[in-house]
C-alpha cells in the first residue's frame, strides 16, 4: 500500500490538465481498493477456514464495502472524467 501511496503522491507532482490529473487520481484510488478488496477477501476465507464465522462476518461487509467502493469510481470515471480527460 505504500508503494501505491507513493505512486499517487508522484502522480499528483506531475504537471496535467484538470481532467486528467482526476482521471489519475480515480485510476490511482481504484489500484487501492483493488489491493483492499484482496485483502479483505483473503482474510475473510482464512477467518471462515478457522473457524471465525463472526470474524468472516465483520471482514465480509467491509470487502463489500471496498467493492462498492470501487464501483462508484469506476461509475465515476465511466461517466464523466474520462470522457473530459479524452477531449
Amino acid at each position: 500500500m505504500e508503494g501505491l501511496i507513493k505512486e499517487a503522491e508522484s502522480f499528483l507532482k506531475e504537471d496535467a490538465e484538470d481532467d486528467i490529473r482526476d482521471a489519475g487520481i480515480i485510476a490511482n484510488a481504484q489500484r487501492m481498493e483493488h489491493y483492499e478488496i484482496s485483502g479483505y477477501g483473503t482474510a475473510t476465507r482464512f477467518a471462515k477456514e478457522l473457524g471465525h464465522s463472526e470474524i468472516a462476518k465483520k471482514l465480509h461487509k467491509t470487502f463489500k464495502e471496498e467493492e462498492d467502493a470501487d464501483e462508484k469510481l469506476n461509475k465515476l470515471a465511466e461517466n464523466r472524467i474520462n470522457e473530459k480527460a479524452k477531449s
